[in-house]
């Protein structure tokens, strides 16, 4: 049975209206509140056209559990949006936004009828006392929500809130973050499903990463035929691309069984 999409990654949360807050976010506050580059900073500024604060939970909003431990503290989650001017610097904007904000996002971009998620584990800073920092972030990459394949709907399915753990803000942000990497495995293999144990996050991770390497090597590759003009050369590329593709059909292969990860 075919799942029917959501109008959008927001509503696709079901969140309830008691968390709604609906507040824009000046720009300035971003700017203020993260140590930016010279380039962070002109992609944010020419590429965000507005941020609205849609939601926050909070145990005065929803019957979430804070968390903490000695590593990190998550007493609410953001849920933001941003409508960029340009799908050109997503990632380098996703990952201002996430910089700025000391406690848990929920990040949607919107830009011209797409949208992508973005999620960063935030913990205590090691160096500086009273500072959080954000880890490596996630991101969906770019979904078109109306034509969506099947694993992707499922993912859509997947990301509603009765369909997480409401033990605690960490437990609910981290099983986000697991369905968005359980989508960016699906985009490879085309079969969705979630690992939430650590070690095989981990290693889908690690998958995740040599997949996305070898794409670039093959790009790489074929980028440099056309520009080639000796036929011996572009025979060197044509075997070395064959070689990258055979190990990325592999990578693939790990990353299609779930036991496997």
């Amino acid at each position: 049975m075919r799942l029917v999409a959501a109008r959008s990654l927001l509503d696709a949360l079901r969140l309830p209206d008691s968390c709604r807050l609906g507040k824009r976010v000046f720009k300035k506050l971003f700017l203020e509140n993260a140590k930016l580059t010279p380039q962070d900073r002109r992609a944010f500024t020419n590429g965000v056209e507005e941020v609205i604060w849609e939601y926050t939970l909070k145990p005065s909003t929803i019957a979430i559990m804070p968390y903490a431990d000695d590593e990190r503290e998550y007493d609410e989650i953001a849920v933001l949006q941003a409508t960029l001017k340009s799908p050109k610097n997503a990632s380098r904007i996703a990952e201002v936004i996430q910089r700025s904000i000391p406690y848990p996002l929920v990040l949607v971009l919107r830009c011209e009828g797409q949208e992508l998620l973005s999620l960063a584990p935030k913990r205590f800073s090691r160096s500086e006392k009273g500072a959080t920092v954000a880890e490596e972030s996630v991101t969906t990459g770019w979904m078109t929500l109306a034509t969506t394949a099947d694993f992707q709907l499922a993912f859509v399915d997947s990301i509603a809130l009765d369909n997480l753990p409401q033990s605690n803000y960490l437990a609910l942000h981290t099983a986000l973050i697991d369905r968005v990497l359980a989508l960016r495995s699906s985009c490879r293999t085309g079969e969705y499903h979630v690992v939430s144990d650590r070690v095989g996050q981990a290693e889908r991770r690690r998958l995740l990463a040599r997949a996305d390497d070898l794409e670039g090597q093959v790009n790489e590759c074929r980028t440099a035929i056309n520009r080639e003009s000796q036929f011996n050369r572009k025979v060197e590329l044509n075997t070395e691309i064959k070689r990258l593709e055979a190990r990325l059909a592999e990578v693939t292969a790990e990353l299609r069984t779930p036991n496997g990860v």
